[in-house]
């Protein structure tokens, strides 16, 4: 890269996208909620993603909520059913972490 073609430094939102997906786990459990297309409980995202602890999905989860790409439902049910779906900008987010998937296993698949 020369000089007089450096990117532009990111912007801070762009920054805290690229550090909430590369926390670990954080693009399987995307994944895992991009295949549903729908939504899930807690225990069908950690079946998903295989080897991933309880304390960790929640925080993974939380995360993705507070930062807007998933909303949590709390439905008035015996026992109480939670469960989680992408918001507008999650699904895009999860598309495009989707196409990553897909061009990493074309060009790196061995």
């Amino acid at each position: 890269m020369t000089a007089g073609n450096r990117s532009t430094p990111l912007t801070p939102a762009e920054s805290d996208l690229i550090q909430t997906l590369s926390a670990r786990w954080t693009m399987h459990i995307l994944l895992a909620l991009h295949a549903s297309e729908g939504s899930q409980r807690f225990s069908q995202i950690q079946e998903a993603v295989a080897g991933i602890s309880n304390r960790v999905l929640s925080s993974r989860l939380a995360d993705l909520e507070s930062r807007g790409l998933v909303s949590r439902h709390v439905a008035a049910t015996r026992p109480v059913t939670i469960t989680y779906q992408f918001t507008s900008p999650g699904r895009e987010v999860a598309s495009a972490v989707f196409h990553l998937r897909e061009v990493a296993e074309s060009c790196f698949d061995a």
